[in-house]
């Protein structure tokens, strides 16, 4: 539990600094570093789903009251894609590249989400090329950080013998 904690803090945190560094408005690399988190976390709760949904419910109200003052939003849509990376898993082993691929499924799923909703609420008018920008400028650096993020915690659980689920 403990390497969950610090990743997801150190995540949650480092997403905030890249996000001041980089202009995201015109760059390719839009972090969405709390999503991926949540892809690389979920084998380490070892089939506590209730304990993992818990954790992305509130790593998304986090988000909603630090990085988008949107009361409830990133706590719901954290909470769907939670389950989507619980059926995901399901689905794929643990390793390398299903992480990179159910990073690539998830942003994708997740920008949907968020692009609905705002386009429900009237925030923003249907246009579907804001969407696909959102999601290709989503994936280069959100993928390189899946991988990154999966080989330290590898590398740890493994040095400290952390069980995860494979």
């Amino acid at each position: 539990m403990t390497l969950i904690s610090i990743v997801t803090i150190i995540s949650f945190l480092l997403e905030g600094v890249f996000s001041n560094m980089v202009n995201i408005t015109n760059s390719f690399f839009v972090p969405l570093f709390s999503i991926i988190i949540l892809i690389v976390i979920y084998p380490y709760f070892n089939h506590e789903e209730s304990s993992f949904l818990k954790t992305c419910f509130f790593l998304g109200l986090a988000y909603d009251f630090i990085y988008t003052d949107t009361l409830i939003v990133n706590a719901c849509i954290f909470l769907i894609i939670g389950y989507f990376i619980i059926w995901l898993n399901s689905w794929l082993s643990n390793h390398s590249i299903s992480v990179l691929f159910m990073s690539f499924i998830t942003i994708i799923v997740y920008r949907i989400l968020m692009y609905t909703i705002l386009v429900i609420v009237g925030f923003i008018p249907i246009n579907l090329n804001a969407l696909f920008t959102s999601i290709y400028s989503s994936i280069i650096l959100n993928l390189i950080y899946a991988d990154l993020l999966y080989l330290i915690c590898d590398y740890f659980s493994k040095k400290y013998n952390i069980k995860k689920i494979d």
